[in-house]
């Protein structure tokens, strides 16, 4: 009797332990279903996209990217080490992501490394240093959007004095505030403007932002350009009265009457581009530096926020409008012949262009009518033809 209540109790046991295998087995099935990967596109930041910074500015084009597509499903991953990146985006390959966007240009010798071992999967880079089978790089030609407000600074300041706030002496800062020089002296031909520079040390230090704005604005500066992140030079601007320039993202509402517009990257009108030419076999692995755009604001990577004539008066859209057109119906470009530097000397007669590369390479000097100093040197000065008017 014993005996059969022991192999009974022993039964009961076993079919217990069999439900206990079956139910963890189908709650780890469970688990692993919630943790499956569902996104087809995937984004790595170089930096935590919660601050102001180009993470930010990305992760912006991110989200724009789930509002157009929201079945598409994307995943993000911040603050990603050039040491890490190889492992991350192995990672992602091997989950099962299509389209990988790898926003800093010190990923690039990773993607490059790691698109050799998934053919089937495609990167593209932010500012990358080369192309591959199934790598492709983007930017845009953002001295063509300081171009354009530069029309705007020039025309609007009336004590003739422009103040830039800058992060430090790139290459890549020289060459916008040459370009934003250049617009405003020459819609203001024979005047006395200048474009006084102030560097910050960093692309987002709220304190010194202000102080360098606030120093602008004693000795006379009436419209103030920056080339930083967070929206202190706007904040500045308001509280003093005087016209301000964004940068990265729509600035107004940190200063709603003294910001005129904005310069900005639209990463997300890139994003679901690629994204829509990934989706219907489109995709091509190949470097992409738009232009600025000459339609209704949006239409490119990189513009000026929309503004209305409280802004920005109606009779300055003109000479802007015209460059746009001829930027991206001719040959022509910002830096086209004359161009004069800082010192008064022409180096660049006019109708000539700079060698190809040039100007993203090599210009680490300032043009005429920049005050502030630069690492470089100009060009030898040249002979051949300057300016069409002779100011006396």
């Amino acid at each position: 009797m014993n005996s059969f209540k022991g192999r009974v109790n022993l039964i009961v046991v076993l079919i217990m332990f069999t439900f206990c295998v079956v139910a963890c087995s189908e709650d780890a099935a469970s688990e692993s279903a919630v943790e499956e990967v569902t996104s087809q596109v995937a984004f790595i930041y170089r930096e935590s996209s919660d601050e102001y910074n180009m993470s930010n500015l990305h992760e912006i084009g991110r989200q724009y990217l789930d509002e157009q597509l929201p079945d598409l499903g994307t995943k993000a991953v911040d603050s990603v080490s050039v040491e890490e990146v190889e492992d991350v985006l192995r990672q992602l390959a091997e989950e099962g992501h299509k389209l990988i966007f790898a926003t800093s240009p010190a990923y690039s010798d990773a993607v490059l490394k790691v698109a050799e071992d998934f053919p089937d999967t495609k990167f593209e880079v932010a500012d990358g240093a080369a192309t591959a089978d199934n790598v492709a790089t983007y930017s845009g030609r953002m001295y063509q959007a300081f171009y354009v407000a530069g029309g705007y600074t020039g025309e609007m300041t009336v004590s003739g004095i422009i103040g830039f706030i800058a992060p430090e002496p790139t290459i890549e800062v020289i060459r916008h505030i040459n370009a934003i020089t250049a617009a405003s002296l020459l819609v203001r031909t024979c005047e006395d403007i200048s474009v006084h520079v102030r560097w910050t040390g960093s692309w987002n230090d709220p304190d010194v932002e202000r102080e360098a704005a606030l120093e602008l604005v004693d000795i006379g500066a009436d419209v103030l350009v920056q080339h930083t992140y967070s929206p202190e030079v706007q904040k500045v601007a308001e509280e003093k009265g005087v016209r301000s320039m964004g940068y990265g993202f729509d600035m107004r509402e940190f200063a709603p009457n003294a910001n005129m517009t904005s310069i900005i990257w639209q990463w997300g009108w890139y994003y679901l581009r690629q994204v829509n030419n990934m989706l219907e076999d489109k995709w091509k692995a190949k470097a992409y530096d738009g232009k600025v755009s000459t339609k209704a604001h949006g239409r490119g990577i990189i513009d000026m926020a929309a503004y209305d004539y409280d802004q920005i008066p109606h009779i300055m859209e003109a000479p802007p409008l015209k460059w746009r057109i001829t930027w991206n119906e001719t040959v022509k470009d910002t830096f086209d012949g004359p161009v004069y530097a800082q010192n008064g000397d022409l180096v660049l007669a006019k109708g000539d262009k700079f060698p190809k590369g040039y100007i993203y390479n090599d210009m680490d000097w300032f043009v005429e009518g920049v005050v502030g100093d630069a690492p470089g040197e100009a060009p030898e000065k040249v002979e051949g033809r300057g300016r069409d008017v002779v100011c006396r």
